[in-house]
């Protein structure tokens, strides 16, 4: 079983870092609750605040 479990927890690491590269690189962000995203939407998909911002590149 501890191969399955440090693939198990490779796996999980590998998903946090994909996850943390999306949301650095994404356009938009919520004002209210500061999830990123890719694309525009009216509101947040996370909490429906309609308060979103393109993010800026410094």
């Amino acid at each position: 079983m501890g191969i399955f479990n440090e693939l198990g927890r490779q796996v999980e690491q590998f998903k946090r870092t994909v996850q943390t590269t999306a949301d650095e690189n994404a356009a938009y962000r919520c004002r209210e609750c500061d999830a990123r995203f890719h694309t525009h939407h009216e509101q947040c998909p996370e909490c429906g605040s309609t308060n979103l911002e393109p993010v800026t590149e410094e």
